[in-house]
């Protein structure tokens, strides 16, 4: 520890007085300069008990979830109180203890753990929230939401001062990055480090990162989702199929039209179109998509197709088609569902 010199003291102390001196004879504050002296006693007295029971706070939550032999440097230990009284954050704490304990269990060298523990200091209890809700909505199939996409655009275009500082706190931090745009209205699209998927799993629990910790329902899952259409043989096709994958163990739905995305998500998709080909000569088509819920608004990711002539289909009198074709088609795009999706999710 350094000590000053009695002469240095002195010094000090003069200037002190003479400072305090000189305000009182400034009329605008020298009346209030007393009261304000006995105010920074009161803070500092306030500080003081604030910093230890901060910190008392700190080593008890260190010792609830910390029962196993692990250590930490004393170098790393020194840092992480230091940011943790000098935080503005009171809230703050529990962050602080699970990355104590976490860093204490990790592998990771001097350099990365500094790295996190300025990580953390520099970001507020907000920012850390916003963080967590943007990788929860970009990584699970949030209801309401087309794709993955549209959820994340949904937070990082709010306008609001506070979303926008977060958003470039995250992206000055190293945590996140521009992504190359591939969104159909152009809006900015992000991935996320390395380093921001570690220190999540540092902060929260499992629990905490899934979308019903932020009152979010997730879009219900199914192996194939049909899709109605207009087409004269499309009820025909979606019978079939439906009940062929049904029986044979798959979980089927049927899709009123192409919207239900944004409730529903599946392994892949089944619809039918007709159109004409170069020659004008008109064909029906079943088509099998997988929906990318990372970044598509609608069906694509084209995987397989059977076609047919829809002049040579005849409907009986039960309402059913006779088409050995159209049969052929659909047997193999069953076919092809079952090799696409051989054990049911």
């Amino acid at each position: 520890m350094t000590t000053l010199s009695k002469n240095v003291m002195q010094h000090r102390k003069v200037l002190k007085e003479t400072g305090l001196a000189f305000a009182k004879s400034i009329p605008l504050v020298g009346p209030h300069i007393e009261a304000a002296e006995k105010m920074f006693t009161l803070f500092s007295e306030i500080n003081a008990t604030t910093c230890r029971d901060r910190f008392n706070r700190y080593i008890m939550g260190i010792g609830e979830i910390c029962d196993d032999e692990v250590d930490i440097s004393r170098e790393h230990f020194s840092a992480l109180v230091k940011k943790l009284v000098l935080d503005d954050e009171d809230k703050k704490t529990e962050y602080y203890i699970r990355l104590t304990v976490s860093l204490a269990r990790s592998s990771l060298n001097d350099d990365e753990k500094l790295f996190f523990i300025h990580i953390l200091s520099g970001l507020t209890c907000f920012d850390i929230e916003y963080a967590r809700k943007l990788y929860i909505t970009t990584n699970s199939p949030i209801r309401g939401f087309k794709s993955a996409a549209t959820a994340q655009v949904d937070l990082t275009s709010q306008k609001n001062g506070l979303y926008l500082r977060s958003l470039n706190k995250l992206i000055s931090s190293g945590l996140i990055y521009e992504a190359i745009n591939t969104h159909p209205e152009r809006n900015r699209l992000f991935h996320f480090t390395e380093e921001l998927e570690t220190l999540l799993g540092y902060l929260f629990n499992r629990d905490d990162m899934l979308p019903a910790s932020l009152g979010m329902e997730t879009k219900k899952s199914y192996d194939v989702v049909l899709i109605e259409k207009d087409e004269p043989f499309d009820e025909f096709c979606r019978k079939r199929i439906y009940s062929e994958l049904e029986a044979s163990g798959y979980c089927v739905h049927i899709a009123k039209n192409e919207d239900a995305i944004s409730d529903i998500i599946a392994s892949c998709y089944v619809s039918t179109r007709t159109g004409n080909g170069l020659d004008d000569t008109p064909y029906g088509v079943i088509e099998l998509f997988e929906h990318s819920n990372a970044s598509s608004d609608g069906f694509k990711g084209y995987r397989h197709s059977e076609t047919f002539d829809p002049n040579n289909l005849k409907i009986t009198s039960d309402g059913s088609i006779d088409s050995e074709e159209l049969a052929t088609a659909i047997d193999r795009i069953v076919a092809y569902v079952r090799h696409l999706l051989p054990v049911s999710i």
